[in-house]
């Protein structure tokens, strides 16, 4: 990471989340709720600047899902910032992030508040696309609500800091264009996609995706195999499969050379959609690899994997633990602190009971 310029207004804070990175026994970041409403704040002005798809030049790293994994989001910035470009100077690797920063993990809010600090340090640099838990019911059940409220001194200021980030959320873009060729969004294609301005004009902020069809499906849809077409995604209930046949269809009307979305990692369509997943060991029984996509000047992609470490405090499993889950579905309780010390009142805020499935 380049020299913070001294005037940067939230020095201290970067300074006590690098220090956080620093393994077993580094200190807990202290946290001013007003100061992180206020980060919020700074970084949705940034956003807002931006069209609703993103453009993006190669060279770029393409990165996967985070959810919470702190430290692995720091490992993959050491992966690249690290090395030497052609002229034997640090790298400055530019990033693409596909969303899903919060939730699952047990420090969402130190990986949302230091990707905001990128942000405003470098906005063409660190780009920040929406994904499903970047909405307000999806991370108020899912467990980033929850973990406000245990790193916040009282459950109204907690409730502060989750809305002021949840309103930076409906500001993200929703999909990148990278090099005017490679399409990339979290969720996947739409049928209600005839050219790049059905993206262009969608309007933000957007509290509820699921109210417009375009951003909807580009935050749930999923490939399907041995099917042609679009049909309902009846497993997630919201958003579409899409078949082959309509990656092709949409690569040849759009002129692209491919699509790039969350979802795994691996090639989909004769290597015309690429997936990818960032968050190694998500799941510690089933001890899975992460990886990024490097796309360099020419368009030409790779992955690079992250290989899972062993510290506990990774993935689902190490939140199920932290956290417990309501009876009343509407969110998790602390296993160490009060459930009444992290509640809020039904009308505070709204949550959706829609048959929504969990997408990574």
């Amino acid at each position: 990471m380049e020299k913070v310029p001294e005037d940067f207004k939230y020095k201290k804070l970067l300074n006590d989340l690098i220090r956080r990175t620093r393994g077993t026994g580094a200190p807990k970041v202290e946290y001013d709720y007003k100061e992180l409403v206020q980060l919020a704040l700074d970084a949705r002005e940034v956003v807002a600047e931006e069209c609703s798809l993103l453009e993006v030049r190669a060279p770029c790293v393409i990165v996967g899902d985070i959810h919470g994994q702190y430290i692995d989001l720091h490992r993959i910035f050491t992966l690249f910032d690290n090395e030497k470009n052609a002229s034997n100077e640090p790298s400055s690797a530019r990033y693409l992030f596909l969303g899903d920063y919060v939730d699952r993990g047990s420090e969402s809010l130190e990986c949302i508040t230091f990707l905001c600090l990128m942000k405003l340090l470098q906005p063409k640099r660190y780009n920040l696309l929406r994904g499903n838990h970047e909405t307000q019911p999806i991370n108020r059940i899912y467990g980033f609500f929850q973990e406000v409220n245990t790193k916040m001194d009282n459950a109204d200021e907690a409730f502060e800091v989750w809305r002021a980030f949840n309103d930076l959320f409906a500001m993200l873009p929703l999909a990148a264009l990278v090099q005017n060729r490679i399409l990339c969004m979290h969720g996947g294609i739409s049928p209600h996609i005839e050219s790049l301005d059905d993206i262009r004009s969608i309007r933000r902020p957007l509290e509820d995706p699921n109210q417009v069809p375009v951003a909807c499906d580009l935050l749930w849809s999923d490939p399907m195999t041995d099917f042609d077409g679009y049909k309902h995604n009846n497993i997630r209930g919201v958003g579409v499969y899409f078949g082959e046949d309509m990656v092709i269809k949409l690569l040849d009307k759009l002129k692209l050379q491919l699509i790039m979305m969350m979802n795994g990692y691996g090639f989909f369509c004769k290597r015309r959609l690429v997936t990818v997943f960032s968050a190694p060991r998500y799941y510690p029984e089933k001890p899975n690899r992460g990886a990024v996509m490097e796309v360099d000047r020419r368009l030409k992609t790779r992955f690079r994997i992250i290989n899972p470490t062993w510290d506990e405090k990774n993935g689902k499993k190490f939140f199920s633990d932290l956290y417990s889950r309501d009876d009343n579905d509407t969110g998790y309780s602390s296993s160490t602190t009060s459930g009444s010390a992290s509640t809020i009142s039904e009308g505070q805020v709204k949550v959706q009971k829609k048959s929504q499935k969990d997408k990574g």
